[in-house]
């Protein structure tokens, strides 16, 4: 169990504003920032960050928490692995205890470290200088092995289960990790005599390896590890780990397909590059993207292949509201062949010349079909619509309808027409409108002013002495005044932060709607009008409880029940005359 103490040195040292800077950007709004949430699709900023209280809220989602629980919501990990990468962030290593060290995850991760280190060391022996060759005939130097981690796996098969073995990784690990592979005689490597390209998480943890023949032999160019408990292909996008910062002040992100048409631009200095590891750019790749930047350049081989993969990634990004750009590479060259060639200024000139989706697609249509004939016409219109339909804002749609009619010599009127026959088929995929992660709840004001002097720490003492958990309705408001109450029972100091890592992700979201949602000033008059409110609030509701027990207990003729209650009644009377 990590020490309360521990995580209060952390939150204490975190400010919020500075570690979701850090993953998206934002904008000083008065004493708050404000930025496009990275949890739902929007155009109009929503998600809110103080701070002074130490706390974020998206109005559109109804996210929200502390800094902890965006860091959970954000990498998707547990309170312990957030709490984690706060840490790091200062300089703080936490405090090891035996479950969590010995964490199967864990020992995946540390598994393939391993490996890194183990195919990083193969390849700089004296007898594989041939593959060292081969890298530098390809422009991938020692700076460039260095900083990506690139090795070679032994051709012999079992080098790397043997020496993971040896050092106490068990047969499972290494299978789970996608290390080793289960033969009818035992298991062997998976990976042999092939470049080795660590694949990293956006916290620069090495999850997964692509692998390349090195040599003209027959088998597949690149093989990849087996999806599992820490990789799925869809999830990652290779070298973003690296060039995240830089998409964020170029408020754009390259998309290119393999790993060297990544890492041979980046070298050169095109920062803000990432690739989609050979495939199209998936739902989630997008969705890790928006985190970034709302643009992306998509940059694919000129053959049908790319332009597939071109297409169909347009699609998936401007349904999610990302500002789509894209370029094809002149014929015969990919982006590592033509930075190596032409060098960086004519790969940053080629990524000038990028055209938007709209014009992009409709060259690609335009080239394979004749927009002369009533066929080819009625085909480009069809394609481009199809996309369109795609669009969230209603007036991009119509902007792009009014572009479409021009080129195609269509009119405007009918294209809308077909637009409408279009719009009922688009199935909605991601993103187009908010998934709410909790159903806000209703709660009084006079409830949510009174959890404001709580959690903003003015009065704790007063509120504890004058009211009960039974002094509130709305269930949220009972879940975060019993967890304040426990702390300040136990003698504990506590805030609004230290409170968010006790309550559920429900409740904690509405704590940072209270706190966010109302900057008013608080006073000693305000607090004791609500506190009375309450009080009476529940004095009346009790009232009728009792009315009714008494009209049932005389129906029943039950005398002795009904005189207690009516003594019962003459006390909360005499209570709500009195204040």
């Amino acid at each position: 169990m990590i020490p309360q103490s521990f995580i209060d040195e952390v939150q204490s040292r975190t400010d919020i504003a500075e570690v979701i800077a850090g993953y998206i950007p934002i904008k000083k709004a008065g004493r708050n920032f404000r930025a496009l949430c990275p949890f739902h699709g929007e155009k109009t900023p929503s998600f809110m960050i103080s701070s002074q209280k130490q706390i974020f809220h998206c109005f559109g989602c109804n996210a929200g928490g502390g800094a902890i629980q965006f860091v959970m919501l954000y990498e998707k990990t547990t309170f312990v692995e957030a709490l984690e990468i706060l840490a790091s962030r200062l300089g703080m290593t936490l405090p090891k205890t035996g479950g969590e060290s010995g964490t199967f995850k864990n020992k995946l991760f540390e598994a393939i470290a391993a490996a890194v280190d183990f195919f990083q060391a193969e390849l700089a022996l004296e007898k594989n200088r041939a593959v060292k060759k081969y890298l530098n005939e390809r422009g991938i130097g020692d700076e460039t092995i260095k900083q990506f981690k690139i090795g070679l796996s032994p051709a012999s098969g079992e080098a790397l289960v043997r020496h993971l073995r040896e050092k106490g990784y068990t047969l499972d690990i290494l299978e789970k990790a996608s290390l080793a592979i289960s033969r009818g005689d035992g298991y062997r490597d998976l990976f042999r005599n092939r470049v080795m390209f660590p694949i990293f998480d956006i916290r620069s943890r090495p999850v997964a390896f692509g692998a390349r023949l090195w040599q003209n032999i027959d088998g597949p160019k690149y093989i990849n590890s087996i999806e599992g408990p820490l990789y799925s292909k869809r999830d990652h996008l290779y070298g973003l780990n690296f060039s995240k910062d830089e998409a964020v002040k170029a408020d754009a992100l390259v998309i290119v397909e393999g790993y060297l048409d990544m890492i041979s631009p980046f070298m050169r200095g095109i920062r803000n590059v990432a690739a989609s590891l050979g495939t199209a750019l998936t739902e989630e790749q997008i969705r890790v993207i928006r985190r970034y930047t709302g643009n992306v350049i998509l940059l694919f081989d000129p053959d049908k292949a790319g332009q597939s993969a071109a297409l169909r990634a347009i699609d998936l990004a401007v349904e999610s509201d990302l500002k789509v750009f894209a370029v094809l590479l002149p014929e015969g060259l990919d982006p590592d062949t033509m930075v190596r060639k032409e060098g960086k200024d004519e790969f940053a000139k080629l990524l000038e010349h990028k055209k938007d989706f709209f014009d992009f697609k409709l060259d690609l249509l335009k080239s394979s079909l004749d927009i002369k004939t009533i066929d080819g016409k009625t085909k480009i219109v069809a394609g481009m619509l199809s996309t369109l339909a795609k669009l969230n804002s209603e007036v991009e749609r119509y902007e792009y309808i009014k572009k479409l009619a021009g080129c195609a010599g269509v009119r405007e009127e009918i294209l809308i027409a077909e637009f409408k026959k279009t719009v009922p088929a688009q199935k909605t995929r991601f993103m187009k409108t908010p998934a709410p992660r909790a159903v806000r709840q209703e709660m009084a004001i006079t409830e949510k002013v009174i959890l404001r002097f709580l959690l903003e720490g003015h009065a704790a003492a007063v509120i504890r002495k004058n009211l009960s958990e039974a002094d509130f309705e709305s269930v949220l408001a009972k879940k975060v005044v019993t967890a304040a109450f426990k702390l300040y029972d136990e003698g504990k100091d506590f805030s609004s932060t230290k409170l968010l890592n006790l309550l559920d992700e429900e409740t904690a979201v509405a704590v940072s709607a209270v706190l966010i949602d109302d900057d008013s000033p608080l006073d000693k008059d305000l607090l004791k009008g609500c506190i009375l409110k309450l009080r009476k609030n529940r004095l009346i509701g009790l009232k009728e409880k009792v009315k009714n027990d008494i009209k049932e207990a005389e129906s029943r003729g039950d005398q002795a029940r009904l005189k207690e209650l009516i003594n019962e009644y003459g006390k909360i009377n005499s209570e709500v005359r009195n204040g």
